[in-house]
């Protein structure tokens, strides 16, 4: 664990240089008053006799009710509601996005980071498919990568087992693209777990190729989580104790 100082000096380092970015996780938007995960899918796994509270993989839940259905409609309604109801902008995304950070990833679907960084009068320039990542907009100040999809587009988010499966066939340049920002840039993870099996895979690969070479990286964790957090991830991200 480092100290709040040695964190500010050192991302402030980097934010001054250019090579600063961010991650944000659910916990970032469900302190914006959005369901998180288990929010998401709790009526679902009732509906198919399960308490989304005891259950780890919960993309083999969502993949369970898919397809005992045939169909993820219900999921896809599901997503487009909860995630353009009416919610509050926090002081935190407030402060994300008005520090001049150019790289914002996200596996969030909502559009709280391209609100915020509208509201500080930044232009994102928002990457939701492979294709996307080929063109640029003209005069953007930030790029937001949201790597599991968006609320406009909720049919080919990443939701349920088989997305997570074929995710390295179907989102290859997602994962190109942020492991060459992983290696390059330093990142301040908000609101993250490190659970999604895809960041694990980037996060691995990148401490195989590189060793003891990597970038320091900070997160943020509330205090009775940090350590089981921190041995999880596997990769030299420093721990500060504040909460986000």
């Amino acid at each position: 664990m480092v100290s709040t100082d040695e964190f500010v000096r050192g991302y402030s380092e980097a934010v001054a240089a250019g090579n600063a970015a961010v991650f944000a996780g659910a916990g970032l938007s469900h302190r914006a008053g959005f369901v998180d995960w288990k929010g998401l899918l709790r009526p679902f796994a009732k509906d198919i006799g399960l308490d989304v509270n005891k259950e780890s993989d919960l993309g083999a839940v969502a993949q369970y009710y898919v397809n005992k259905h045939g169909s993820r409609f219900q999921f896809n309604q599901r997503i487009l509601n909860a995630f353009t109801s009416q919610t509050a902008m926090t002081e935190n995304l407030r402060i994300l996005t008005r520090l001049p950070i150019s790289t914002y990833w996200t596996t969030n679907y909502d559009s709280l980071l391209e609100e915020g960084l509208k509201a500080n009068n930044r232009k994102a320039d928002k990457k939701v498919s492979q294709g996307s990542l080929s063109s640029n907009i003209e005069d953007r100040d930030a790029v937001v990568y949201k790597m599991h999809g968006d609320v406009q587009d909720p049919e080919n988010t990443v939701l349920i087992k088989d997305n997570y499966e074929t995710y390295a066939n179907d989102h290859a340049l997602f994962r190109t693209v942020l492991q060459g920002d992983l290696v390059s840039k330093t990142f301040l993870f908000i609101g993250f777990s490190f659970e999604d099996p895809n960041l694990e895979y980037v996060l691995a690969q990148i401490r195989v190729l590189l060793g003891n070479s990597v970038r320091d990286h900070y997160c943020f964790f509330e205090k009775t989580r940090k350590q089981k957090k921190g041995i999880r991830s596997g990769f030299p991200i420093s721990l500060c104790a504040a909460k986000p």
